[in-house]
């Protein structure tokens, strides 16, 4: 028989090392989490640059289709994406700890 204090620390070193083992799966987790909504982020980005040139977009809105396009040589302006204009990035709780994480992992 083993005694009620040898039972106490073998619970507690079996707690310990389920929390460990939890504490890794969340860092996991964590660094995929980060990659995502990284991902999301560059999406976000290239659709609403994209979409500007072709008359507009989700979260400026389409009067650009209703207007002619410009005659002769002239260029469009490049679009400049504000943080304002990231709808689903500045959605996510989660992103600007993922970012956090992101640059830590990359030594900045």
């Amino acid at each position: 028989m083993s005694s009620p204090a040898a039972e106490g620390k073998a619970a507690n070193e079996a707690a310990k090392m389920a929390l460990q083992a939890a504490l890794i799966k969340k860092r996991a987790v964590d660094k995929q989490l980060a990659s995502i909504e990284g991902k999301i982020y560059a999406f976000e980005g290239s659709y609403l640059e994209e979409s500007s040139n072709t008359g507009g977009n989700i979260v400026k809105g389409f009067d650009g289709y209703l207007k002619a396009p410009p005659t002769g040589g002239a260029h469009k302006k490049r679009y400049e994406v504000t943080d304002a204009d990231r709808l689903f990035s500045g959605s996510s709780l989660t992103y600007g700890k993922s970012l956090e994480l992101k640059m830590a992992a990359e030594g900045r």
